[in-house]
C-alpha cells in the first residue's frame, strides 16, 4: 500500500521533515486531485489513475493535521526500520529535494513571481507566487513541486518587517514635518 506522501505526490524526503508546511501539503492536494479527477483528465489517463478521489482525501485529512500526521509518520518509522534496514544495521540512503534561497531565484517583479526552471525543461517548472510566500512567511520555507514532473524544490526565505511609516517619523523627531518645513517656517 503507498503511503500517503506518495498519494500526493510529495517526495519521501518530506516525510522527515517537521517543518512542512499546510500550504504545500494543500498544494501537493490540489495537484493529485487534478492528476486523478476523472472530470478534469483524459478518458485514457482516468482508466490508469493511480490513486482514488477518496484515497487523496483521506491521505490530505491525516497529513494536514499535525497530530495525525506526527502518528502516522511514527508507524511509517516503525515500518521502516524493519524493512529498511541492511544486514548491518544501516538505514537506507534516500535521495531529496534541493534547496535553495528564494535570492537563487530568477524573478518577475512585474508579475510578482519567483521561478526556477526545471531538469524535466519546462522554464517555469518551479513556480512560486507572492501570496505563497505570504502564506508561508512564519515557516520562512515553501517547498513547490515541478508543474512538469515530480522533482521539489525547498526554498528558502526570510521576511523583513518594516515599520509603518508614523513610528519612523517619529524616530527620526520630526513628527511628520520634513526637514524642509521646519527650514521654511518662520521663527
Amino acid at each position: 500500500m503507498p503511503t500517503y506522501y506518495k498519494v500526493l505526490g510529495l517526495p519521501e524526503a518530506l516525510r522527515d521533515d517537521p517543518n512542512l508546511s499546510a500550504q504545500t501539503i494543500r498544494n501537493a492536494y490540489r495537484r493529485a486531485l487534478l492528476q486523478n479527477h476523472p472530470d478534469k483528465t483524459t478518458q485514457s489517463a482516468v482508466k490508469g489513475a493511480d490513486f482514488s478521489i477518496d484515497q487523496i482525501s483521506e491521505a490530505f485529512s491525516t497529513l494536514s493535521d499535525r497530530k495525525s500526521r506526527a502518528e502516522y509518520d511514527k508507524g511509517l518509522h516503525q515500518k521502516a526500520s524493519h524493512y529498511e534496514r541492511g544486514a548491518k544495521g544501516r538505514e537506507v540512503f534516500r535521495t531529496g529535494i534541493e534547496t535553495v534561497d528564494l535570492d537563487d531565484l530568477e524573478t518577475n517583479e512585474v508579475q510578482g513571481i519567483w521561478y526556477k526552471s526545471c531538469r524535466c525543461g519546462d522554464e517555469y517548472g518551479f513556480l512560486i507566487r507572492e501570496s505563497d510566500l505570504e502564506e508561508a512567511a512564519e515557516d520562512g520555507e515553501i517547498s513547490v513541486g515541478c508543474r512538469g514532473c515530480s522533482l521539489w524544490l525547498k526554498v528558502l526565505f526570510g521576511v523583513m518587517e518594516q515599520e509603518a511609516p508614523e513610528k519612523v517619523n517619529d524616530t527620526l523627531g520630526d513628527s511628520g514635518k520634513g526637514e524642509a518645513e521646519k527650514l521654511s517656517s518662520p521663527i
